[in-house]
């Protein structure tokens, strides 16, 4: 299992997350990406998930350097 956070007040919005799969990031209304099925706290989305290919290509490609995974 690895954990993925996304610290939106770090997040551009360049939407490069989103490009790349739009099933697991989304814009919210105030226009910062999310990653969708997480759980928020003080303005951080953190998931765990099982495959983390995709969002490790995120993390890579965020201009913000808001996406974290940490592979447990």
């Amino acid at each position: 299992m690895a954990t993925v956070i996304l610290e939106r007040d770090n997040c551009t919005m360049c939407g490069h997350c989103v490009e790349i799969d739009e099933t697991l990031f989304n814009f919210d209304d105030d226009d910062k990406a999310m990653l969708i099925g997480a759980e928020r706290d003080d303005n951080v989305d953190e998931i765990e998930v099982d495959d983390i290919s995709v969002y490790e290509e995120a993390e890579d490609n965020c201009t913000g350097m808001c996406i974290e995974v940490y592979d447990d």
